[in-house]
């Protein structure tokens, strides 16, 4: 990679870092400040002083902590132009300086700022006074936007939760969590500079841990990002100043966009050969490249049966659903390879999709049609067109970048995606036969029906991983060592596929797109990484309190549940095909029979054995990002945030409440991210944590009526297709969504929410009935049959055309009487049953009346748990 281009994307990344490693993190002294007073910071001729103090303190980390640094950083020979330490810190007085005219011109598009005014005209007291900043906290944005009633929003009048912030602390599965802003918010300067102190101390203990800072540069600054996320995603960019309509962009998204949009902005002008400083001021011309890619035909991957595929059936589940996010973090890095980018330039990644900014020339369009020909063509050999790769282009000046016209800009990249997914194949290239198919093997893969069976399998086989059947195709294969793997190995390495790797059983036999070889490991392979084999190397394990890492970490691991000692024990599980074995993860088949309750009987259970899956998404988020916010503040780097901490909700807080919540530990996630979830579990546990998952999420968007999710459940036998079960819940949540959003739909019934607690405190009145003798399990049977009349009754009610023998739905409240009068609480006599018959009567009638058909929901989950 061009040695200039990297230094541009290091130095916008770490141009803000003075904000973090203030004077007194630093302990800079007050000649060292007044020394580069005049270098870095701009001078108010209005109040007579310099401003934005934190350039300085940006130049004193790149000094006083160059020993932690790459030697690179000190070097005045890297790449052309000034050295590092200028560019970073120089953002503020870019003077005649080219290179430092792109960073600033960088960190403005990212704030969609438009200076009217230069540096030296601005102070940074206004809202808030400088030397308060400290006691500043990041506001939390999912509990700022909001809808029009007509779109789903909250009603007009209606009271808006009071601001929400996080707490100044490292990332973490909990401290994403915001809370009123008036708890997180000391009121003291001291305690606040305490903890500014605490959280740069931790940084800076992780930052002489991260690998590679001599042997390779652009995977030592992919650690550093990395580390920057864990420790500054919680930090406010804008801290001082006006900084109520600032606040809620955090300081590392800020960092990390303008280091994309600096390198787009260098690139360009480098290779138009206009690296003036009128030039990289002119925001009208179209310098900017968006570049969006959407993974189609996801679930078909992911959830593509066999005839033997239930040998391999959670195995391979894994393996093709972190291929998926596999593919995707590799597919954007592909596309940056192609046109020479570092990987900042991925703005946004999640849930099979991902957005690079890069420079607007021929150069970059053919760059990009390169890498989706070369994706495509594999994922067409692999998938045989159930799957491919789609990228759609859009030019945008940074003039378009600026207040109020993002808007147009992002709405614009959204079209262009869709009109994408409608030719997501090249017909005049893969239309029609696929030549050679059926000539190309003698054996159909048993696992997928679609692929040559070109490995051996067996116990006398050639491939470790392939002992239960006599033959299987190199892609499935790869699905079962990664699905192996994943629940047994940390870290993961990408290296190119001549690396030597030593054991070939340990690495994929297809490397993907035929670039990228995937092995994991232990170590943090230095000699490889020295020879620019090694081309990533992540740290993906679950989400724990900690989450610095010597690597890079990413979220695209789930949570899995693996077998434990007392499972061993566990009569449920006896007479299974496959025992529990301690470590191993838990198979469909053993989390269904986990549904089962215990009785007083030993070796007798009670309860249906079956699987609960469960689909959910975030209602309406396409419009909450561009109409959530006024015009004015939707920006690049807000929208880098706003993604993140969506997707956070789903990659890391939700693996973490299934590994540390007992009941739901036997939860198996098959995606997580981006705004989605798909989770496989025992029905009854799953049943509750649904509710538990809406619960959470109204308290991570700070209670914001406006941003909800929707749920869709269904109940199947562990041996159904995969696809089958994919198809039911992906309607189930259709109905959920067409019922109105922010609703659950089980049983084939759709409720808001809101009335689940309801229904649930109806289940806890049928069993305390049943408990007391008052009913029978016959008569919950019967009370179907009135559920059934009620739920007509309330239809014909709705304006359907009622015909005469439509009417007889009517007589349910009949049927009821008779039905409570000679049924219920027959353990009891005379005064007694009759006012225990008249209350459950009268409770009976007001639950028909007001839940109709919903009623089958608590009915039903409560047969099924006696069965």
């Amino acid at each position: 990679m061009d040695p200039t281009l990297l230094k541009i994307a290091a130095a916008a990344l770490l141009h803000d870092i003075g904000k973090f490693a203030d004077r007194d993190a630093l302990t800079v002294s007050e000649q060292f400040m007044l020394d580069h007073a005049d270098l870095y910071q701009p001078f108010n001729r209005k109040t007579g002083r310099h401003t934005h103090q934190h350039a300085v303190c940006t130049a004193a980390f790149l000094e006083r902590l160059r020993e932690l640094l790459p030697p690179e950083f000190s070097a005045r020979q890297w790449g052309d132009g000034e050295p590092l330490i200028n560019l970073a810190a120089g953002h503020h007085r870019p003077e005649d300086h080219p290179l430092r005219w792109i960073i600033t011109e960088a960190d403005r598009l990212s704030s969609g700022w438009e200076r009217r005014r230069d540096d030296s005209e601005e102070g940074e007291a206004s809202a808030v006074d400088p030397r308060e900043y400290q006691k500043t906290r990041l506001a939390a944005i999912l509990a700022e936007l909001t809808l029009p009633p007509e779109a789903g929003g909250p009603a007009q009048g209606a009271p808006h939760p009071p601001p929400f912030g996080y707490p100044l602390r490292e990332l973490s599965p909990e401290s994403i969590f915001p809370r009123p802003l008036k708890e997180v918010a000391p009121v003291d300067r001291k305690v606040a500079a305490e903890e500014y102190l605490r959280l740069f101390e931790g940084f800076q203990e992780n930052l002489g841990r991260l690998a590679h800072r001599q042997e390779n540069l652009e995977l030592w600054l992919e650690h550093l990002d990395s580390l920057l996320m864990v420790f500054t995603a919680m930090i406010p960019a804008q801290r001082a100043g006006e900084v109520e309509a600032s606040r809620d962009v955090s300081l590392y998204d800020h960092a990390r966009t303008t280091a994309a949009l600096a390198a787009a902005l260098y690139a360009y002008h480098r290779q138009r050969d206009s690296l003036t400083v009128p030039a990289t001021r002119d925001a009208s011309e179209p310098k900017f490249l968006f570049i969006n890619g959407d993974f189609y035909g996801i679930q078909d991957f992911i959830f593509s049966s066999g005839g033997q595929t239930r040998r391999y059936r959670a195995k391979l589940l894994r393996g093709r659903s972190f291929a998926v996010s596999l593919m995707t973090e590799l597919a954007a890095d592909l596309v940056c390879r192609e046109l020479g980018l570092p990987f900042v330039s991925v703005v946004l990644s999640a849930a099979g999709k991902f957005t690079i900014l890069a420079p607007n020339t021929n150069a970059a369009r053919q760059a990009v049609d390169k890498a989706e020909r070369e994706i495509n063509e594999w994922l067409f050999r692999i998938s045989l067109g159930e799957s491919a790769l789609g990228l759609a282009t859009r030019p945008a000046s940074p003039h378009d970048l600026l207040e109020g016209r993002f808007t147009d800009l992002w709405e614009g990249i959204g079209r262009d995606l869709e009109r994408r997914k409608l030719r997501r194949l090249d017909l005049l290239r893969h239309g029609g036969e696929v030549a050679g198919y059926l000539e190309n093997f003698s054996s159909l893969c048993p696992l997928c029906f679609k692929r040559a069976a070109t490995l051996a399998g067996g116990e006398t086989g050639q491939d470790p991983y392939l002992r239960q059947v006599p033959l299987a195709c190199t892609i499935c294969r790869d699905h079962i060592f990664l699905g192996t793997n994943l629940v047994k190995k940390n870290r993961l390495a990408v290296t190119t596929p001549q690396t030597d790797l030593r054991d070939k059983d340990q690495c994929l036999r297809e490397p993907l797109f035929g670039r990228y070889q995937v092995a994991f490991v232990d170590g943090f392979l230095t000699e490889e990484a020295r020879k620019d084999n090694l081309l990533r190397l992540w740290d993906i394990s679950p989400p724990q309190e900690t989450l610095a890492s010597p690597v890079t970490r990413k979220f695209i691991n789930g949570y899995i549940p693996e077998c434990s000692e007392a499972d061993l024990h566990d009569d449920r599980l006896k007479d299974l095909e496959e025992k529990p074995e301690p470590g191993a993860p838990k198979n469909l088949e053993q989390l269904a029979a986990l549904a089962l309750s215990h009785t007083d009987t030993p070796g007798k259970f009670q309860g249906l054995e079956a699987l609960g899956v469960l689909k959910a998404d975030v209602d309406n988020l396409g419009l909450l990002m561009t109409c959530g916010l006024p015009p004015e503040k939707f920006t690049l780097s807000r929208l880098a945030t706003l993604s993140r901490q969506v997707h956070f909700f789903f990659c890391l807080h939700l693996p973490h409440l299934l590994a540390s919540r007992p009941q739901f530990q036997d939860t198996y996630t098959v995606f997580a991210g981006g705004d989605d979830l798909f989770l496989l579990g025992p029905w009854n546990r799953l049943h509750d944590l649904a509710r538990e998952i809406q619960k959470q999420f109204t308290a991570y968007v700070g209670g914001n009526p406006a941003v909800h999710l929707s749920a869709g459940m269904a109940l199947k036998k562990p041996h159904t297709p995969l696809d089958q079960m994919a198809r039911s819940t992906e309607a189930a949540l259709h109905q959920a969504k067409a019922g109105g959003r922010n609703r659950l739909t089980v049983f084939g019934e759709t409720v808001p929410w809101a009335k689940v607690g309801e229904l649930d405190r109806i289940k806890e009145t049928l069993t305390h009935w049943l408990v007391e003798d008052w009913f029978t399990a016959a008569m919950l049977y019967r009370l179907n049959e009135f559920i059934t009349l009620a739920d007509e009754e309330q239809r014909l009610m709705a304006g359907r055309t009622v015909h005469l023998n439509d009417l007889a739905c009517l007589k349910w409240r009949a049927y009821l009487a008779y039905f409570s009068g000679r049924n219920v609480a027959r353990n009891l006599k005379g005064e007694a049953r009759d006012q225990v018959a008249a209350e459950v009567h009268q409770k009976l009638a007001l639950w028909l009346s007001t839940y109709g058909g919903t009623l089958r929901m608590p009915l039903w989950e409560l047969l099924y748990e006696r069965r």
